[in-house]
């Protein structure tokens, strides 16, 4: 079958040989399409898919080092009817810094170094975390004694033949030096270096947050053949826990919440029977909680959790106890903790209780089983027992009393040593974050950088840097006003801002975006526009390797 004239024309075309004037002509159509592409589709593609990426403040950043210390002033007021001059007043803040120091030991290169200081001023202390008063009075004996009161208030008798200024001294040194150890000992990364109570309480105590989820929950093992029970736990919260949430709350919120479960069934181990009662060993306690049948759900899916469960046992089981060693000696609370998880107390029913007996739990009786919650609870936030000092005595002060804080369940002491612990942790935190952060993005080119990320981060900074100010304020007549609590509220801040710019969605992402998705998206772009090109070039490079071979055998033929 015979071609269509048009074909015919096409074909014969082709076949015809390449001359100078269409090897020239393609030629620059080739040239002008990869012109086209380089000048207009490389920008138009840069354009549309790089990554914006803001500027991150590195420098400002890698400022914060290891080696630079965090400056913690405690401001101590003496208050007294007894001579004391300005250059005593000197003489004291000198000799306790010398004894701080001489205490202080020296620390690791990766560690983030913190220096508690001492100063010492006449009159009253305002009533700000940080700023503590000691009232000196003449003893009515020959012994210095030393009354710390639930305040941030310390009463010292001074024997009138005692010098004053060594005491005085010693005690704002120890007490200094002291917590300065105790909160090294107890930050995350220093267990080695830390004794096996400072490790246990590192291990139990919960990293900070700005709230916390705690619940108390009434757990009846066995009501059908047993009885039912219940509890006044609104009354019981708030004579006995809400002071304690109260004292809290410039620091962090406790949110409370109740329930019963009236079947809790028997727990995963079976306590061991004894002569006229059952009991829990130490090594049977890690195995008591029955999580996949208690109903301990949480209303709060976001803050951290703390379970604090009054368990009573079934009437077959009654009384148990906790015990410790091989004596079988019971414990007083008959209850325990659970690291990072909250408490158990376990509530023994009056003997004479029979079977489907209906027993509530009133306020008064609730009263023992709330106290052992607090001690827990007092475990999972962090609040240590040995504030301001554990000491009994020492060289110079032969009677130590500390007062403990049965209202409210923390004294002033110990709530301005957790925050300055929290302060610490908070503000390292916020750096190693901020730190790890612009590694992240460096290393990761490719990485979506948002302007919300760098307005958080320029946030955390502020923050970073309103905790010196909030430790070295001074007030118009150069008294020192430092506000612990400030700090710690500033540094809890930064923590938060930098944690928000680290696990920013935007951010995370593209951790999980490798270069091969990137290929299987642009190579369907590209392809279709290359391939044309390719072959254009292709058909001039050989169109022009035709032409020379033809002037070559055309320049022969003339020779010849």
């Amino acid at each position: 079958m015979p071609l269509p004239a048009k074909l015919r024309v096409f074909f014969k075309r082709r076949n015809e040989p390449k001359t100078v004037i269409s090897v020239h002509s393609e030629r620059i159509v080739v040239l002008v399409s990869i012109l086209l592409v380089l000048l207009l589709g490389l920008p138009l593609w840069w354009s549309t898919t790089r990554v914006y990426r803001a500027e991150l403040p590195t420098e400002d950043i890698a400022k914060f080092k290891h080696i630079d210390p965090l400056h913690i002033p405690f401001v101590f007021y003496i208050d007294t009817n007894m001579s004391i001059t300005v250059d005593s007043i000197n003489k004291i803040e000198k000799s306790a810094g010398l004894l701080i120091d001489k205490q202080r030991a020296l620390y690791a290169p990766n560690e983030w170094s913190v220096r508690y200081q001492a100063s010492v001023c006449q009159g009253a202390a305002p009533k700000i975390p940080g700023h503590y008063t000691l009232t000196i009075h003449e003893a009515s004996d020959a012994l210095v004694s030393v009354d710390i009161a639930v305040g941030r208030t310390a009463t010292v008798s001074v024997p009138k033949t005692t010098a004053i200024e060594p005491v005085l001294a010693q005690l704002i040194s120890t007490m200094v030096a002291k917590e300065e150890q105790e909160a090294r000992r107890r930050r995350p990364g220093s267990h080695k270096s830390s004794g096996k109570a400072a490790w246990k309480h590192s291990d139990r105590a919960l990293k900070y947050s700005a709230e916390y989820a705690v619940t108390f929950t009434l757990l009846n093992e066995d009501p059908v053949d047993g009885v039912s029970v219940d509890w006044d736990i609104e009354q019981a919260v708030s004579q006995y826990i809400q002071p304690f949430v109260d004292a809290l709350r410039p620091l962090t919120k406790l949110t409370i919440t109740s329930q019963v479960l009236h079947h809790a069934g028997s727990p995963p181990i079976k306590p061991q029977r004894a002569n006229n009662y059952t009991y829990l060993s130490s090594d049977m306690l890690t195995h008591f909680v029955n999580s996949p049948s208690w109903n301990l759900a949480s209303t709060d899916p976001i803050s951290p959790m703390l379970n604090f469960i009054l368990y009573v046992p079934s009437l077959e089981s009654q009384p148990m106890h906790i015990i410790q060693g091989d004596a079988h000696k019971q414990l007083r609370t008959n209850a325990f903790l659970v690291s990072q998880w909250g408490g158990i107390t376990i509530a023994n029913l009056p003997k004479d209780t029979i079977p489907g007996s209906h027993i509530v739990f009133s306020q008064a009786q609730m009263q023992e089983y709330m106290g052992a919650f607090i001690a827990q609870l007092r475990e999972h936030i962090g609040i240590r027992r040995d504030v301001p000092l554990a000491c009994k005595s020492t060289p110079l002060i032969k009677n130590i009393r500390v007062r403990q804080a049965t209202a409210t369940g923390i004294s002033d002491w110990e709530l301005d040593a957790l925050l300055r612990q929290w302060l610490v942790d908070n503000r390292e935190t916020a750096i190693t974050t901020l730190q790890s952060l612009t590694r992240l993005v460096d290393s990761m080119q490719n990485m979506v950088v948002m302007d919300e990320i760098k307005t958080k981060v320029d946030q955390s900074l502020f923050e970073l840097g309103a905790i010196e100010g909030a430790l070295n304020a001074f007030n118009p007549s150069n008294a020192p006003v430092t506000d612990h609590l400030k700090a710690c509220q500033n540094a809890a801040m930064a923590s938060t801002l930098a944690e928000s710019a680290f696990f920013d969605p935007s951010m995370v992402s593209m951790l999980y975006f490798p270069d091969q998705h990137k290929y299987a998206i642009y190579l369907p772009f590209f392809l279709p526009v290359a391939l044309p090109l390719l072959t254009a070039i292709k058909r001039v490079l050989k169109a022009r390797k035709e032409v020379a071979r033809n002037s070559k055998d055309a320049k022969k033929t003339k020779d010849e």
